[in-house]
């Protein structure tokens, strides 16, 4: 099997849930946005499962089979599960998970790249702004509330055929390291 050379690292919380869908699974808001009566999904069983935003999923699933990507999970997630049980679970092409540093999370995309130089093309998407400024053409971040928007998936589909830049969504502070 050949390497894959376009990645897309894949947060979970944020991107395919959101706090628009943990509402509607999880009991009403309190004023702010920050949900209440069972908050983000932490598993794979039923219950959790609901709280996942089908057409995030989907049009993450629909950008690995239109660049012919793979997925590395850099959610926090990836401390809980394996990548065989998230690519199950989700039935998304999830190969790999970053490294756990207990760093930025741009650092640990940083090192995943760094042992698999192969990598022609990656994007990145999520929705805290904890990545490098060498990185930030390579970053979409989704709005946490909302979840992966068609405007985030557009724009990732973009940077991994090469044809585009990422977009944020607030002011950030880029670090090199």
């Amino acid at each position: 099997m050949t390497a894959p050379t376009k990645i897309l690292f894949l947060d979970i919380d944020g991107v395919l849930n959101s706090h628009r869908t943990v509402t509607i699974h999880g009991g009403p808001t309190e004023f702010g946005g920050k949900p209440r009566g069972g908050g983000f999904p932490h598993d794979f069983s039923e219950s959790g499962m609901k709280k996942f935003d089908p057409v995030a999923v989907a049009l993450i699933r629909q950008v690995c089979i239109e660049t012919d990507c793979s997925i590395v999970l850099s959610s926090a997630w990836r401390v809980l599960f394996s990548a065989h049980e998230c690519a199950n679970s989700l039935d998304l092409p999830i190969i790999d998970k970053t490294p756990n540093l207990a760093d930025v999370r741009g650092a640990e995309i940083k090192a995943w790249l760094d042992q698999h130089p192969e990598v022609e093309h990656y994007a990145i998407v999520d929705d805290n702004s904890d990545m490098l400024e060498s990185q930030r053409s390579n970053f979409v971040q989704t709005d946490g509330l909302e979840g992966l928007s068609y405007r985030d998936f557009c724009a990732l589909r973009d940077i991994l055929d090469g044809r585009g830049t990422g977009h944020q969504r607030k002011a950030l502070v880029w670090e090199d390291m």
